[in-house]
């Protein structure tokens, strides 16, 4: 599959018009992974974004002493998308399930695209800021959920 259609076919890049997926496609790079390839790492330095183009991956976060299945994504999900915006560490840990492929865009080349081509930076962040956005809203609306379940199995709901 070639680079721009594997972007088209993301969550996160498939609603760019096909001439920023002809610019942004050099900026990125494909590759083959292996089941049991780990892409990003809980609390250690991640600088990546993957799209998922085939394959599964797992979403774990550190529980204590356990790890803790959050998420599991096939294609066409993306994951690392913070890793561009900060140099912080791995908010949860990625791991293949299943050979397959990935896109990834590393930190250092979406700094780059800033300067050479801001109007392609501006629409990927655009798309970025979009996605977190409506994740912030996600988690939102679970902690008010969660919060209410709480305060009626208390006794306390209003």
């Amino acid at each position: 599959m070639s680079l721009q259609a594997a972007l088209s076919g993301s969550s996160l890049f498939g609603q760019l018009p096909d001439e920023l997926l002809v610019r942004l496609a050099p900026w990125c790079e494909q590759r083959l992974v292996r089941a049991g390839d780990v892409l990003l790492t809980e609390g250690e330095s991640a600088s990546r974004l993957y799209v998922l183009v085939s394959g599964q991956a797992v979403i774990c976060k550190n529980v204590g002493e356990a790890d803790a299945l959050v998420a599991r994504l096939g294609p066409g999900a993306h994951l690392g998308e913070i890793d561009l915006l900060d140099a912080e560490t791995a908010t949860a840990t990625a791991i293949m399930e299943t050979d397959g492929e990935v896109v990834q865009l590393d930190a250092a080349r979406f700094r780059q695209m800033l300067v050479r081509d801001r109007q392609l930076f501006s629409h990927v962040a655009r798309v970025l800021f979009a996605d977190l956005a409506e994740r912030v809203r996600r988690t939102n609306e679970r902690v008010r959920a969660t919060i209410a379940w709480g305060l009626d199995a208390a006794g306390d709901a209003a």
